[in-house]
């Protein structure tokens, strides 16, 4: 689990150094899903559900992977003039990231019965929801409505904050903790 919380940091959190059209970012997200993508291989004793959390961010890590290396090499800033493109492949690749969210968080949903406070787990699906619904709004009408989608942007972050909090006192279950889910 704790694995899975730093790759969620990662992937929530973006910082970037920008030289010229060389972009840095301090937090990869490939080592997010990495992260994330291993933390799931360790739980699926506890859930076989995680090995499809796990194939999905195998999947992310590699596509991030060829963003991150764009993105020092200046391309994605050359790209950046091709709108209609990018649009598409956002809305693609954020269509993708919810759906290894949602698998992440049906697979937690699905150690309820281990936890001590299984309420949690019901809460982090309700976070989920709103996180998405705000977050597939930012991404299909950035283009149309720009203020529409910045809006949806920052309740997106807000409920991104709020879902690693929740996935963080998940984590740290005195129940889970005891049982199968000690990594």
């Amino acid at each position: 689990m704790k694995k899975i919380f730093i790759g969620l940091i990662f992937i929530f959190f973006n910082f970037n150094i920008t030289l010229n059209a060389t972009i840095l970012p301090l937090l990869p997200d490939f080592v997010g899903y990495l992260f994330i993508s291993i933390g799931a291989k360790e739980l699926i004793g506890a859930s076989i559900k995680f090995d499809n959390v796990s194939a999905f961010a195998k999947m992310l890590t590699i596509i991030f992977i060829v963003f991150f290396v764009m993105d020092i090499l200046g391309i994605s800033t050359a790209m950046a003039q091709m709108t209609l493109f990018n649009w598409l492949l956002g809305l693609v690749i954020t269509v993708i990231e919810l759906y290894l969210l949602y698998l992440l968080t049906m697979a937690v949903v699905e150690l309820k019965p281990l936890m001590a406070t299984p309420s949690e787990a019901d809460r982090l699906y309700q976070i989920f929801k709103y996180h998405a619904i705000s977050a597939a709004v930012a991404s299909a009408v950035i283009v149309i409505i720009p203020v529409l989608a910045l809006i949806a942007l920052i309740i997106a972050v807000f409920f991104a904050i709020m879902y690693i909090v929740i996935f963080n006192r998940i984590k740290n279950d005195p129940q889970l903790n005891v049982g199968v889910v000690d990594q």
